[in-house]
């Protein structure tokens, strides 16, 4: 895979990797693609993943944006990259109110990773069985509770059944110490939710959840597994790891 196609495989990863609810629509068009899911009432599935707007349009195409979520009071993300349009759609989003942080799309070969044994730390994958101890520790270390807690690991299960969601559980001397997961595409994988339980923090359990992952998207034959990072955490911890930088980038939030 040439090196554009890397970085346009990356930038558009998130897309069909958000697990949907019940109320989740999609809004989908050339060079345009979007999520609304009211009952989360967070960020979760409430973003725009890919906008390619004329630049005299854009600021009427952010305040078209922004009602649709204020309808709803709902915050949502906004994703700035390499496939963005126009080039400075980033400084559009901050004159209006946007917060934004800077992200980093990366990627490497799961057969180059060199496998590192971490005593006491185990990883199991996400099962209808163990799911509400996944959920426990996920809610947990992102700092967010379902509405419906039902409904979610209803939707877990659902996508389970399509081969392409794999979730995982860290435990350290058997106590949940993180969570991770990853997405199959039809050429790749997208890893997501990398998280450790702050008292579980420099013990390994972060880089184990990658040896699993990684060893996992290996056994799928693919060749290339891809995330995006946020600068100020994930990043220079993968960059260390051998992950290569793809493109840097930003997503924006904004509040109602």
């Amino acid at each position: 895979m040439d090196q554009a196609t890397k970085i346009e495989e990356c930038f558009l990863a998130p897309i069909g990797s958000a697990i949907p609810c019940f109320d989740t629509e999609v809004i989908e068009r050339d060079g345009w693609y979007q999520l609304i899911t009211p009952s989360t009432g967070s960020t979760q599935g409430n973003e725009i993943v890919i906008s390619r707007v004329p630049a005299d349009d854009a600021i009427a195409v952010v305040h078209r944006t922004i009602d649709q979520y204020a309808s709803h009071r709902l915050p949502f993300r906004w994703c700035v990259g390499p496939l963005t349009e126009p080039v400075d759609f980033g400084g559009t989003l901050e004159r209006l109110g946007f917060v934004g942080w800077p992200t980093r799309g990366m990627a490497i070969d799961p057969a180059s990773w060199k496998h590192v044994e971490h005593a006491g730390i185990t990883i199991e994958p996400v099962t209808e069985a163990n799911l509400p101890a996944y959920y426990a520790c996920w809610a947990r270390g992102w700092e967010f509770h379902a509405p419906d807690v039902a409904a979610w690991m209803a939707d877990h299960v659902r996508v389970f059944a399509t081969g392409r969601f794999h979730f995982f559980l860290a435990r350290v001397n058997g106590e949940p110490a993180g969570t991770a997961g990853f997405i199959t595409k039809p050429n790749s994988a997208y890893l997501v939710g990398g998280n450790v339980l702050p008292e579980f923090r420099t013990r390994g359990v972060y880089r184990a959840l990658l040896d699993e992952r990684l060893r996992a998207i290996r056994g799928l034959s693919l060749s290339l597994a891809l995330t995006q990072a946020r600068e100020a955490t994930s990043a220079p911890i993968l960059e260390a790891l051998g992950f290569e930088s793809l493109y840097r980038s930003h997503m924006y939030r904004w509040e109602p």
